[in-house]
């Protein structure tokens, strides 16, 4: 078998496998609302009933489906499966809270997580975590400063926050999540330009500012009577002394040559004048023969 399928079978099964955990983590368990409800203690819990008979009127005494309806369950099967009872068996509607050893609370706690997934006893921390939300997000809307982080484990309903008013939260966040991803890209790529711009600017400067010195003049020029005119700065006395030392036994020289040249010149010479030949000989030759 190719690498490259083997590769794409392997990347297959590790997208499964994450689904199969983000779907884990986004459903709660029912272990959860039952450690939930034993964090609290028999006071609160007592508290939080009243709450509930005032809010929405039921008491243990109630039949589950008319507790179904005064919490105005949609899926009446789901919450029964969070209250760990028969969903399909019609005989448990008939019954009592407390036949079936279900308390208020746990019977609201039951139908907050059949709407929202979540319940008011759910910490900043898992809400961050189940709804990938910032957390700094988060600490905002409990009203508490985005860096402080010693109130992360505290849950809805200790920091006065109820469960629509998060999913109104996360409905906000997410309808301007789309402009607030385009604005910080925009706001990024304006940073990144404006850092080249800048730098291209600081090179072009560069030049200017790590200009090569001139090269200095290191002529040494003399008048015709042989003093110095100009010479460079760093050449002293003994350097100028040289150099016109070495032009004057540079002419000195020229001056021999132009004088051997003009001693060993010499004149033209004929030499049929010369030899006293002034007539061509081949006429004398041909008089005589005559």
């Amino acid at each position: 078998m190719p690498k490259k399928l083997i590769a794409l079978l392997l990347a297959l099964l590790g997208i499964v496998w994450l689904a199969a955990q983000t779907e884990k983590t986004a459903q709660p368990t029912l272990e959860t609302l039952q450690q939930q409800l034993l964090a609290m203690s028999d006071s609160l819990l007592q508290a939080r009933e009243g709450e509930i008979f005032r809010e929405y009127g039921f008491r243990e005494t109630d039949r589950l489906q008319d507790v179904a309806a005064k919490l105005k369950i949609a899926n009446i099967p789901q919450w029964k499966k969070y209250l760990e009872i028969e969903p399909e068996n019609p005989v448990l509607d008939n019954m009592s809270l407390a036949q079936l050893g279900i308390s208020p609370y746990r019977a609201l706690l039951a139908q907050q997580y059949s709407i929202y997934g979540f319940t008011e006893l759910s910490t900043l921390g898992e809400l961050a975590k189940q709804k990938q939300l910032p957390m700094k997000k988060l600490r905002q809307f409990a009203g508490i400063h985005s860096e402080d982080k010693s109130r992360d484990s505290y849950s809805l309903q200790a920091l006065g926050k109820k469960p629509d008013e998060f999913v109104a939260f996360e409905q906000d966040f997410n309808a301007g999540k789309i402009g607030f991803g385009f604005s910080v890209t925009f706001i990024g790529i304006l940073i990144v330009f404006a850092a080249l711009a800048i730098t291209a600017l600081i090179i072009g400067q560069l030049r200017r500012l790590n200009r090569e010195p001139k090269p200095e003049d290191r002529t040494l020029v003399l008048t015709p009577s042989g003093k110095v005119k100009s010479q460079p700065k760093d050449m002293n006395a003994d350097v100028i002394a040289a150099a016109i030392t070495a032009l004057h036994i540079y002419r000195q020289s020229i001056e021999e040559r132009r004088r051997l040249l003009l001693t060993f010149k010499r004149s033209r010479a004929d030499h049929w004048r010369s030899s006293g030949f002034v007539n061509m000989p081949n006429r004398d030759i041909l008089r005589k023969r005559s």
